[in-house]
């Protein structure tokens, strides 16, 4: 593998990472330990079998249709489920892989054709503002780690730029479904090749016999279209209970998403008339965005914040995701 490899990126720590989860992979061991993301609690170590990674390593090239000799970019940790799969999807399906920075810009050095790129929603936006010319020339953009908004669709779409939005977990190795974002948008999820979906007090369950998992309870509300096909909701687990009302954080964010230019979420705060009011963090300090009056006339009844905290800087998880329990409690400290 090792031949195949092309590292850009001038950062040791990062390339001794990858070699040493190679070497890990070329070990007689038949586990690899990593850990969940971390974005919604403490993460946690897990064992992931060799040949389940295979596995789904083989899903995601089939359903892309790479072929050997294609080149791919890892541009996530490597100490991530999905930095680890890049490597592995490379290694099994005899791509050549370009090791670029862990950052928000990592096309920027890169002069190779490139085939192939997982990214979390942070990075697309930034790439749009200074690449976009270099993202267009990608056959298959693969984008994770995060819900993408409305307002970034429209940005592909006005760049001609079709991508795909992977929904999976630590615990599924990666990714179990994907739809269109961009160019021929579609709001509805589809299983990959093997995997079917049911559903739980609206939460997904995941049917993946192929990895040991013949009913993964999720802690992901959806509307089920049939066993193969859903739209999601929001995690259970972000939820609102704000004098009784249940409110969902991911449907307000996706209603406001076009109006705010930079990463923002929505959350709740302990209240003690209404056990929860709702807030809106927004992670910078002079950015576009509207007001709590403009965002009444929004949002449905009840559902607009009562308050707007600005954020020099959001707690991030490896992966890139917001850290929203780290992130609120940042509130405290500002208080």
């Amino acid at each position: 593998m090792n031949e195949r490899i092309t590292f850009i990126t001038q950062s040791a720590d990062l390339k001794n990472k990858v070699l040493e989860f190679i070497d890990e992979w070329n070990s007689t061991a038949e586990t690899i330990t990593v850990n969940t993301s971390g974005s919604t609690g403490t993460p946690k170590k897990t064992e992931i079998l060799k040949s389940h990674m295979v596995i789904s390593a083989n899903k995601t090239l089939n359903y892309f249709a790479l072929k050997p000799g294609d080149t791919a970019l890892l541009c996530l940790s490597p100490e991530t489920i999905a930095g680890k799969m890049m490597i592995v999807r490379s290694i099994v399906g005899n791509l050549n892989l370009i090791v670029s920075d862990v950052n928000s810009h990592p096309l920027t050095n890169c002069t190779d054709h490139i085939d192939f790129i997982a990214l979390v929603p942070l990075q697309v936006e930034e790439i749009l503002k200074s690449d976009s010319e270099k993202l267009k020339s990608i056959q298959t953009i693969l984008i994770g780690g995060g819900p993408i908004h409305a307002s970034l669709s429209t940005k592909l779409r006005e760049q001609n730029i079709q991508a795909f939005h992977s929904y999976g977990m630590t615990e599924t190795i990666s990714h179990v479904a994907i739809r269109k974002v961009g160019l021929g948008e579609n709001d509805t999820f589809e299983a990959l090749n093997g995997i079917e979906f049911s559903q739980e007090n609206g939460k997904l369950c995941v049917h993946y016999p192929e990895i040991d998992y013949s009913n993964l309870t999720t802690n992901d509300l959806v509307e089920l279209i049939d066993n193969h096909h859903f739209k999601f909701i929001g995690r259970a687990d972000f939820i609102v209970n704000s004098g009784g009302l249940k409110i969902n954080p991911e449907t307000v964010e996706e209603l406001i998403s076009t109006y705010i230019e930079t990463s923002f979420f929505v959350s709740g705060l302990p209240d003690e008339h209404l056990g929860q009011r709702l807030i809106l963090l927004i992670e910078g300090t002079v950015v576009k965005a509207p007001t709590l009056f403009e965002l009444k006339s929004l949002l449905p009844k009840f559902h607009n914040p009562k308050e707007v905290y600005f954020l020099p800087k959001f707690i991030r998880t490896e992966s890139g995701k917001i850290n929203r329990l780290e992130t609120l409690k940042m509130i405290s400290e500002q208080s």
